[in-house]
């Protein structure tokens, strides 16, 4: 691993303000991996650390985990939100991940409701 100045003195905060992260790397079927930081009570799998950075600037992880859609119902869901509530655009690529991991932890089955 490479440490560049924003990774070092991103490090020298943590440690001086006694923050401790944890971090976890999710590996999926497809063997796609993912390190995740923190995500709340969503599910901690490969998507969930996207989803979380993207909707939590808006509203609690438990918004979401309240769901239980569909792709299709999460991605209409996504056009509501830029259409009329003001958010703006995600990227394709990060908008496939997170419709792909709301689809599979957060469907209308909600196998990841959080119990606690």
């Amino acid at each position: 691993m490479r440490l560049t100045k924003t990774t070092f003195w991103g490090a020298a905060l943590l440690l001086a303000c006694g923050a401790a992260m944890a971090e976890i790397t999710v590996t999926d079927d497809d063997g796609n991996s993912e390190v995740i930081y923190d995500v709340g009570k969503l599910h901690v799998a490969p998507g969930a650390q996207i989803t979380y950075d993207y909707c939590t600037a808006c509203h609690s992880e438990m918004i979401i985990a309240q769901q239980g859609q569909t792709r299709e119902g999460w991605d209409e869901i996504l056009v509501w939100m830029v259409e009329d509530m003001g958010m703006g655009e995600i990227v394709e690529e990060d908008r496939d991940l997170i419709l792909d991991y709301l689809a599979t932890y957060y469907n209308p089955d909600r196998p990841h409701f959080p119990q606690n």
